[in-house]
């Protein structure tokens, strides 16, 4: 499959597996295994999981994504790619408007019974954190692999940010601030989002490409 038909396969996919956890999450039997799971962590969950959990969730945090971004966008402005600035910072910002477009309108409470650390102010679904430690650490990846030569080094890149943006969501359940069906929904979005980054991305290209190439 070429990339013009995964992207826009990737985003229909991935909207249409958030529609269907938003449709759910209230009835059984995900609000049952929502709650089973969410038990289990506040009595069962071992420790040091959860002390594994908080350095990721850290990363997919406003304090994690930051420092991320200032160091992609002070290079990206460095190699002055517009384009791609363009694409990160849509990424990056567009998936916390989204998803806090999101919280306001489903305003669903976070787990109560018992939390690692303080709950966030904010409603439980979609998670933020998964949200965006797939459409940002995605965005970085996608940039970070078109200027990596080597296929292998391209190969670990990828593994390295999936596993990442995987770890990021675990946390905040092995954290107790979200329900799974949270971060599957975050994830669903967040890569939703970034797909339709990157189509948008591609069609800007072909357009300076095609308009490079007349007035040339």
């Amino acid at each position: 499959m070429t990339r013009e038909r995964a992207l826009p396969a990737l985003a229909l996919g991935a909207l249409l597996g958030f529609v269907l956890l938003a449709l759910a999450y209230e009835h059984d039997p995900l609000a049952t295994g929502d709650r089973e799971v969410a038990e289990w962590v506040a009595s069962d969950l071992p420790t040091w999981i959860e002390w594994l959990a908080r350095p990721f969730s850290w990363l997919g945090g406003w304090i994690g994504l930051t420092a991320l971004g200032v160091v992609a966008g002070v290079l990206l402005l460095r190699e002055r790619a517009w384009l791609d600035l363009a694409f990160f910072l849509g990424a990056v910002v567009g998936a916390q408007v989204l998803v806090a477009l999101l919280k306001a309108s489903f305003d669903r409470p976070r787990p109560d019974v018992g939390s690692a650390v303080p709950l966030p102010d904010s409603a439980a679904f979609p998670s933020g954190h998964a949200a965006g430690g797939a459409a940002s650490l995605g965005a970085l990846a996608v940039l970070a692999a078109e200027r990596i030569p080597d296929r292998r080094a391209r190969t670990w890149t990828w593994s390295a940010v999936v596993a990442g943006g995987v770890a990021v969501g675990l946390s905040r359940i092995a954290l107790n601030v979200h329900y799974v069906t949270d971060v599957l929904a975050g994830w669903c979005i967040g890569l939703a989002w970034l797909a339709a980054c990157l189509l948008a991305r591609e069609r800007l290209r072909s357009r300076v490409s095609a308009r490079s190439a007349a007035l040339g």
